[in-house]
Formats: C-alpha cells, sequence, structure tokens
C-alpha cells in the first residue's frame, strides 16, 4: 500500500525529494529514511524515474517516467 501512495504522490507532485515525499505522506514524522527504499524500488522497476546526482546541490528528486 505505502508503495503506491508514494507511487500515486510523485505522480501528483513530480519533482520532489524523498524528504519531500516522507513530509507529505507522514506529516511530523516524515523523514525520507522512510521512503527511500520504496523510492529506490520504484526506479528500479521503471514505475518512476528519479533525477539528480543526490548530492546537496542536487538532490534526487522523482517524476513520474516519460511516456
Amino acid at each position: 500500500m505505502l508503495l503506491e501512495d508514494i507511487e500515486e504522490h510523485i505522480r501528483q507532485n513530480p519533482g520532489r525529494t524523498a524528504t519531500e515525499i516522507a513530509k507529505a505522506l507522514f506529516g511530523d514524522h516524515g523523514y525520507h529514511q522512510r521512503v527511500n527504499n520504496h523510492c529506490l524500488a520504484l526506479t528500479l522497476a521503471k514505475r518512476v524515474e528519479r533525477k539528480g546526482t543526490g548530492g546537496p546541490g542536487d538532490p534526487y528528486t522523482y517524476h513520474p517516467p516519460d511516456p
């Protein structure tokens, strides 16, 4: 269920970081660690795309896949 919630959030709000996704889904208890593995699984399954280098100046952001 959480995987689908994350995927839906990314579709509705493209370009968000894992921290932003976690805060949207869990509120004050939304830490990137709660969604990192799910975002990676969605990326590996090609259900979302990850952009950025992962560094402080260019964090990973998640997007729906290009059609």
